[in-house]
């Protein structure tokens, strides 16, 4: 017997609906998806469950993603991580290109449901975009 392992996606999502959405719709293609919807929780979830992906809301309350992005791109053990943001921050330019620099892929909100699944599904191939 051949057990396949799901890849792990960390969803880090304040609003409940939209992180809702998301897990719905990861978990019918197939991934396990663990959420968290604050941003220490969401740090802590990255370094214990060692996900294949985030997907990272920029603007959360207690730790902002651009700090969780920071840690994690910083750090040999969890840099490796694809980190995928889904925001609707748009204000700060300065924040704005700071997080695209970092990040692996940006998407702003409301986002196209299909390319976040492609680019998840790329990612997830054999840990680099099909780009």
């Amino acid at each position: 017997m051949i057990l396949i392992m799901k890849k792990r996606i960390l969803v880090i999502e304040d609003e409940r609906e939209i992180s809702m959405i998301m897990r719905m719709r990861l978990e019918a293609a197939g991934y396990a998806v663990t959420e968290a919807f604050d941003g220490e929780e969401g740090l802590s979830q990255a370094k214990t469950c060692r996900p294949d992906l985030i997907l990272l809301d920029l603007v959360l309350p207690k730790m902002s993603g651009m700090q969780i992005l920071d840690e994690l791109k910083r750090d040999e053990k969890y840099r490796f991580i694809p980190i995928v943001i889904v925001t609707g921050l748009t204000q700060d330019a300065a924040n704005h290109q700071a997080a695209v620099s970092k990040a692996d892929a940006y998407f702003l909100k409301p986002y196209d449901t299909i390319e976040l699944m492609t680019t998840v599904a790329d990612f997830l191939k054999d840990g680099s975009p099909q780009r």
